[in-house]
């Protein structure tokens, strides 16, 4: 299995550099609860030991054409210090379009991801699962990851369609510690929620 952890580093080298009511997410179970629908079954009617219950979310957002800088008003990039251009990247060996909001002071960066071929399960599944903090953003299942380090970075990637997710993580050069940054990380994730279901 892929490890999940060191394409996040990746992300990090090409930037070179919510509670649901308000986009915020909240820790807990329910991010991987499944759904009230009956599950798979087998051929012969009953159920399928391998089959898996689809996620449950608020809605379904293909994000498969959403360009990453989109997902960050104007505004929202403002809230959180990012006054430098959007400037718009990929993580070439898995096609995953990204988007890095910079601040001109260099206190962190702020990035968002776009990916359309690989679901939450490229987390939650891979030999980086146990560093994969459940929890929910708006009401979509998510996971915090956090990279502490030299160069530390927290993200939250966000269910938003079978094989598909959107990230948002936010980095540093040193200046700012990794807690800080996922104290940060979940009202970025929120803002770029609310910008996708806004649509």
């Amino acid at each position: 299995m892929r490890r999940a952890v060191p394409i996040l580093a990746a992300v990090l080298l090409l930037a070179g550099c919510s509670q649901t009511t308000t986009g915020s997410p909240t820790s807990g179970s329910t991010a991987g609860s499944t759904s009230d629908s009956p599950g798979a079954t087998t051929s012969a009617g009953k159920p399928s030991s391998t089959a898996k219950e689809p996620a449950k979310r608020p809605k379904t957002i293909n994000v498969r054409e959403v360009d990453p800088c989109s997902l960050l008003t104007e505004a929202q990039r403002a809230q959180f210090g990012a006054d430098q251009p959007p400037t718009k990247g990929t993580v070439p060996e898995f096609d995953w379009a990204t988007c890095h909001f910079n601040r001109g002071d260099r206190k962190y960066l702020v990035g968002t991801t776009v990916i359309g071929t690989e679901g939450i399960e490229f987390y939650t599944e891979s030999a980086e699962k146990d560093k994969a903090e459940k929890l929910e953003v708006a009401g979509f299942p998510a996971v915090l990851i956090k990279e502490p380090g030299r160069l530390p970075k927290c993200t939250i990637a966000v269910d938003v369609s079978d094989g598909q997710m959107v990230d948002a993580n936010v980095s540093s050069f040193g200046g700012t510690d990794v807690d800080e940054l996922c104290r940060l990380v979940p009202q970025i994730a929120g803002a770029v929620v609310a910008t996708l279901v806004a649509r």
